[in-house]
């Protein structure tokens, strides 16, 4: 029983961290992502492209929350676990997310 939980947090954190990847929340400066949206709106392919980051993520976002959320006893668990795989993603996205997207980029 406790295997299975600690399988299913691992999993959803290694979704949360996929989602903050396809988002590249880690190293974006606040003022470069203003300017990055500013600059999608100009262009449409942009705003796709966009668009659909964010979608992805938010499906993988989801996703997370659907492995977890049966295994949670009440909402207060779901919502302190899920905050702290949310922390932990991001300290995961720290580590893995430029090695990611630099092989994305080749």
């Amino acid at each position: 029983m406790f295997a299975l939980l600690a399988v299913r947090i691992a999993f959803a954190i290694l979704l949360d961290a996929l989602a903050f990847v396809v988002w590249d929340v880690g190293t974006r400066p606040p003022l470069t992502l203003a300017a990055d949206v500013r600059r999608a709106f100009a262009a449409r392919r942009g705003l796709l492209a966009g668009t659909l980051r964010f979608a992805c993520g938010l499906a993988l976002v989801m996703l997370a929350a659907l492995v977890v959320g049966p295994s949670m006893p009440d909402r207060r668990t779901f919502t302190l676990t899920e905050t702290a795989m949310l922390v932990a993603a991001l300290l995961v996205e720290q580590l893995i997310g430029p090695d990611l997207r630099r092989k994305r980029t080749r």
